[in-house]
């Protein structure tokens, strides 16, 4: 079985984000199952929960299958980790 070589694209913070990380909140992304779509070359774009669901849940809790928080899937870049700004 050869290496996966999918690209994941995430939307630029909004201010929402922003908001929700001044309160010490994280948005949640789903990774949809392109892989097994389009092949191991694809482009696939993250989709964000609601803002309001980010709101509600309470902080740091497990997400459900499938859902991820993007810090936690990001790898670091020039041996920092990268941060929601």
């Amino acid at each position: 079985m050869g290496k996966r070589a999918m690209t994941i694209i995430f939307s630029e913070p909004t201010f929402g984000d922003k908001l929700l990380a001044v309160m010490g909140k994280k948005r949640a992304v789903f990774i949809p199952d392109i892989y097994s779509r389009f092949g191991k070359y694809a482009y696939g774009r993250a989709v964000k929960e609601s803002f309001l669901e980010a709101l509600i849940r309470p902080k740091n809790q497990k997400l459900e299958k499938g859902w991820f928080y993007q810090n936690e899937i990001m790898p670091p870049m020039n041996g920092k980790e990268i941060k929601d700004s």
